[in-house]
């Protein structure tokens, strides 16, 4: 499998990001900075996540696009669109309750405009955990089904976390 990397656009405020690859825990902690900057100016006008090209996604950064989506909800900001027609991604987008705050829609002939890559900066222990951890969060509130699957993993974090 590839290697991930994230790829950031915008054009007229719509953000685009392309997930390219084996998309894993250790791209989250520059892909939770770059979004939370992202946010920290006006709201985005509107969001896009692309799939089409992502190999495998883990549970940490399906978290930190959940936490994208509360994060736009709570600015009053529209919902946010993953492009995504790989069946075994969609059933996992599905599986994890994405279909209800997302909108989940097949590849699309839109291009965005250049894309820059998000840069990994090495992270600490300690903030790759807080960032595994407020993702899990994230998607545990999604559903009764996300809080099942996800409280063992989030209380272990908390137990390693305050040791």
């Amino acid at each position: 499998m590839d290697s991930g990397r994230v790829l950031h656009a915008c054009s007229d405020g719509v953000h685009v990001l392309r997930f390219l690859g084996d998309i894993r825990y250790t791209l989250s902690p520059s892909l939770e900075d770059y979004v939370q900057n992202l946010f920290s100016g006006s709201t985005p006008a509107a969001m896009v996540i692309d799939l089409v090209e992502t190999e495998s996604i883990d549970s940490t950064n399906l978290g930190l696009m959940a936490r994208m989506a509360m994060r736009m909800e709570e600015l009053g900001g529209s919902r946010i669109t993953i492009v995504s027609d790989r069946p075994e991604i969609n059933v996992l987008l599905n599986s994890m309750a994405f279909d209800e705050v997302f909108d989940i829609v097949p590849r699309t002939a839109i291009e965005a405009a250049e894309a820059t890559e998000i840069a990994v900066e090495p992270a600490d222990k300690a903030g790759t955990a807080r960032t595994v951890l407020n993702a899990h969060r994230a998607l545990m509130e999604l559903s009764e089904h996300n809080r099942d699957l996800f409280r063992d993993v989030v209380t272990e974090i908390e137990k390693n976390e305050s040791r």
